[in-house]
């Protein structure tokens, strides 16, 4: 049976009837992957669909019913005006994590200086940084080998000279006084958190942490004490309620100065102190 674009579509509202945002994402599907132009999608719908093209979009709704994001079908997703490759080896990206690169991006810090983002994952905060800022020099570090894969294929698809990648379970492969800025989006979420479900096919181990979601901080945090230099940063995203004990972490280290940026909800998401010695 020759099967067009009608016929996919039919499919695809039987499926998911409810779910109007699927219908947004096959049209965005059509373009990325089969580059459909817009007559393609809302003219020629009579068009037949060549074998290639049907086994892509039979490969969508597959994915799509075992309820897997988009990012992943399409091993991309948007960053800091960036597309960076990703699978369920990584994080997806989230647009408030952008508001972290924002930070580091316009506060004055000299013009050269030594990062570390700690738990790297996809690279995005790392290779956004690095990539407005050609004198710093920024490390990536991660314990997982497949997040450092698929960071290295960021890194090699942006060309980037100023950000180098390393394996260590957080901080523990540095020397003292090796940074002057320490950046984490560490894993925050409790192991009852709901939203959970809704995660599912993304790496438990960079989603939850022990501790009411605040042991890796507290290890982060203990371990920056000797590897930032006098005076350095150290930055967090953290979850929605974890503002305050963030801040009381930072003072159990002998960091000083603690502030938090709001997201675009008007919730605490970021926090950064500085330590002193």
């Amino acid at each position: 049976m020759s099967k067009n674009l009608n016929y996919f579509q039919n499919i695809i509202d039987q499926a998911f009837k409810a779910e109007s945002n699927v219908k947004n994402e096959f049209i965005f599907y059509l373009k990325e992957k089969l580059q459909f132009k817009d007559d393609d999608i809302y003219v020629n719908k009579e068009k037949i669909f060549t074998d290639f093209e049907e086994s892509l979009v039979n490969d969508f709704i597959q994915k799509k019913k075992a309820g897997i994001p988009l990012d992943y079908i399409i091993n991309s997703s948007k960053f800091y005006e960036k597309e960076f490759y990703v699978d369920q080896r990584v994080l997806i990206p989230r647009p408030e994590t952008e508001l972290l690169v924002d930070f580091v991006n316009s506060y004055d810090f000299p013009k050269k200086i030594r990062i570390l983002d700690a738990g790297t994952g996809s690279g995005c905060i790392g290779i956004s940084i690095a990539l407005k800022n050609p004198n710093f020099d920024i490390y990536g570090s991660d314990y997982s080998l497949d997040a450092l894969n698929v960071a290295s294929l960021n890194k090699n698809a942006f060309k980037i000279k100023n950000f180098s990648l390393i394996c260590s379970d957080w901080l523990s492969c540095f020397e003292e006084d090796s940074f002057d800025v320490i950046i984490s989006n560490p894993p925050y979420i409790t192991k009852d958190d709901k939203h959970l479900d809704n995660l599912m096919h993304e790496p438990y181990e960079a989603l939850v942490a022990s501790d009411g979601g605040l042991a890796d901080i507290k290890t982060i945090t203990e371990q920056s004490s000797k590897i930032l230099k006098e005076g350095g940063m150290l930055i967090y995203e953290h979850g929605y309620n974890q503002s305050d004990q963030v801040d009381s972490i930072f003072n159990d280290f002998g960091f000083i100065d603690s502030k938090s940026i709001k997201d675009y909800q008007g919730i605490k998401r970021i926090s950064y102190s500085f330590l002193t010695y």
